[in-house]
């Protein structure tokens, strides 16, 4: 009970307001993922898929990884995924043209309006990812960028986002990474901030959800509309 005390019903009513706050109002910096987030190829994710079904691929990208994820089945497995991913990405890149998610552009616009702050951390590589972020016209909305591979500390590994929250003197609680596969999840809950994932990328529903984000949306334009 919180009893009579007019201090009491302050804290009631303001944990009701903090509750009910928009997803886009409750953080002052959100870090995104790149491919597969923020800009995707449909034809390169489904030839990903298939590559990792039916081939032994990933080895190199797995042994880029100094992080370990120890004996947590479900976490290798997303480490695994995510190094196999990030080098389909890095070989097909030279091939392909990418594209801007939809509802990326307008999020990013809507995130500035409320003034919020825009960060991007990828396992891209650090060259490919500053030209693809100009030429889709996704980096005037950033205000920092930094690729795992400049700093060779890949995804789980919380250090990249560690490092982007430091640089705009940030707490924590003030935080969100947005990703599209269960690892994204993963080094979010390592560095000790929330986490949004979105099914419409590469990881499936049911893969994102055994990672236990704090938030799973079917697409970006969705995040505009979460409580």
């Amino acid at each position: 009970m919180l009893g009579d005390h007019p201090y009491h019903h302050i804290v009631f009513y303001a944990l009701i307001i903090i509750n009910n706050l928009m997803l886009i109002d409750r953080y002052r910096l959100f870090i995104f993922d790149w491919d597969g987030t923020l800009a995707t190829s449909t034809s390169l994710v489904r030839a990903a898929r298939l590559l990792q079904t039916r081939y032994n691929v990933g080895r190199m990208a797995r042994e880029r990884a100094d992080f370990r994820a120890g004996g947590n089945a479900e976490l290798n497995e997303a480490v695994r995924l995510n190094r196999l991913y990030a080098f389909i990405y890095e070989l097909y890149s030279a091939f392909y043209r990418p594209k801007p998610k939809p509802g990326a552009l307008e999020l990013l616009k809507l995130l500035k309006k409320r003034g919020k702050k825009i960060a991007i951390f990828s396992d891209a590589n650090r060259h490919r990812l500053a030209i693809e972020a100009r030429k889709l016209g996704i980096a005037e909305y950033a205000d920092f960028m930094l690729s795992a591979a400049s700093i060779r500390r890949f995804k789980p590994d919380p250090t990249g986002i560690v490092k982007i929250m430091e640089r705009f003197r940030l707490d924590r609680k003030d935080c969100i990474y947005i990703g599209d596969m269960a690892v994204d999840a993963y080094v979010a809950r390592f560095a000790g901030i929330h986490s949004c994932v979105v099914s419409d990328g590469v990881d499936p529903y049911d893969v994102l959800r055994k990672a236990k984000p704090d938030h799973i949306v079917t697409n970006l334009s969705s995040i505009k509309t979460l409580k």
